[in-house]
């Protein structure tokens, strides 16, 4: 039977949108397997206090800057190498060094040698984004993207859930076993816990090399890997749109700081402040990052998209906006909470809400950024996300619990105090970057 040229043509896009979605399923299984290698460590932090005779802004170190150190020094280098080669070569070399290196995180026996594996962690993992996001704005048109990019970004929260349901299970497994010994020497039950979640990438290893990598454009047209420009024609466009970029960049930081900060002392304060086990922290905590996270980001990213349709420019700007506002209030009270029930209620609406601006507002910098050096400028962004929002979320609450209060089951007020604040100066830099974003937009109009 001969086809016509229209069912040729709907064949050739349905399938194109499958294999399209696929891209979006192995990239986002890639990108749950790195939160759980990365936020595991945020489950083990009594342990490894306990075992290494730490404090709690050494754990946050380990938890945040140890990370952000190399994930930021290698994103800018390794988003060069993503504009000019393979970018899925590039995501499975990361994938293999991160997981080689949670698996060596089980291995160290002090703070130094754990500061300088997590470090490898972050470098692996800085191949996953710029890499990830530039390969799905060339398989996407412009109105379907923030939903696609909202899916990818938002595992991020179920790998940060799962880090928490299955690192429990895994802890509580090896605690009731006690120190293990190995063929290789004998390990505490955190130790083997690292060990056992880095084993988690060796089926995403063969996923990665099933999906192909898809033709870069502009617009329409396809282009070669050749065309990516020269580092100074980069810093030009970030001057030149500097109005609009760098307060969104340093205001969607704010709110990583925020997140990352209650991701990483939230099972702290319901184990010191409740009396939960690391169990039932993951069983109870886990669930709502996971589930809460993810519909903030996806809901977020559609609503965007819906708005962006119906020609709304600012779309992906107003919607982290308002569900900023909401959050604010909610996570100055989730950590005050006398019960748990009604903590863990208030920070599930803070997560949902709070996650928002990573489907809708993150899309804005692919949207708005020609694509031969899309990858270089989202790595600017993860630069200063990681650094501000890696480094400063979870040692920002440290700090006030140790330095400030000088108490540790003070977390409770340190985590209404570092978060929220957060929160506020991303939206004040948000306002300001759609200020200038729609004063660009009808500066363009008037010249067109």
């Amino acid at each position: 039977m001969n086809l016509t040229p229209t069912a040729e043509t709907d064949r050739s896009v349905n399938r194109s949108s499958v294999s399209a979605w696929f891209i979006v399923a192995v990239l986002s299984l890639a990108g749950i397997v790195s939160y759980i290698d990365r936020q595991i460590i945020n489950l083990l932090v009594d342990p490894i206090k306990a075992d290494l005779g730490l404090s709690d802004v050494q754990v946050s170190l380990l938890q945040g800057f140890s990370f952000a150190l190399l994930y930021t020094a290698m994103a800018i280098p390794l988003a060069w190498i993503s504009d000019r080669y393979n970018r899925k070569l590039v995501i499975i070399c990361g994938l293999v060094v991160w997981s080689l290196a949670t698996f060596g995180s089980g291995l160290a026996a002090g703070f130094v040698a754990l500061f300088f594996i997590r470090m490898m962690v972050g470098i692996g993992e800085a191949t996953l984004a710029p890499a990830g996001m530039s390969i799905l704005s060339d398989s996407f048109t412009k109105e379907k993207l923030p939903t696609a990019l909202s899916v990818f970004t938002g595992t991020g929260f179920v790998g940060s859930g799962l880090a928490l349901v299955v690192g429990g299970y895994l802890y509580a497994e090896m605690e009731q076993r006690g120190p293990t010994t190995l063929p290789f020497g004998t390990f505490e039950p955190w130790q083997l816990t690292f060990m056992a979640v880095s084993l988690l990438s060796v089926p995403i290893f063969f996923l990665l090399l099933a999906i192909r990598e898809p033709a870069r454009k502009e617009g329409n047209q396809t282009i070669g890997s050749d065309d990516a420009p020269p580092a100074f024609e980069v810093v030009s466009f970030l001057r030149e749109n500097a109005a609009v970029l760098f307060p969104l960049m340093f205001g969607f930081s704010c709110f990583a700081a925020a997140q990352f900060g209650i991701g990483a002392w939230a099972p702290s304060h319901f184990i010191r402040v409740h009396g939960w086990s690391q169990m039932e922290t993951g069983q109870y905590f886990g669930p709502v990052v996971m589930f809460a996270g993810l519909a903030g980001v996806v809901s977020g990213g559609m609503l965007a998209e819906r708005l962006l349709q119906r020609g709304m420019r600012d779309a992906t700007l107003l919607v982290p906006i308002c569900a900023l506002v909401i959050a604010i209030p909610l996570a100055i009270a989730f950590p005050l909470a006398a019960s748990p029930w009604v903590g863990l209620t208030c920070l599930a609406l803070v997560l949902f809400f709070g996650t928002v601006p990573f489907g809708a507002g993150v899309s804005t910098f692919p949207l708005i950024t020609p694509n031969r050096m899309r990858a270089q400028v989202i790595a600017v962004y993860l630069l200063v996300a990681n650094l501000v929002g890696y480094s400063a979320g979870p040692l920002l609450v440290a700090w006030l619990t140790d330095e400030v209060f000088g108490d540790p089951l003070a977390i409770d007020q340190s985590l209404a105090i570092a978060p929220p604040a957060a929160m506020a100066v991303g939206l004040l830099l948000v306002l300001l970057a759609r200020r200038a974003f729609l004063t660009k937009a009808i500066d363009e109009n008037n010249d067109s």
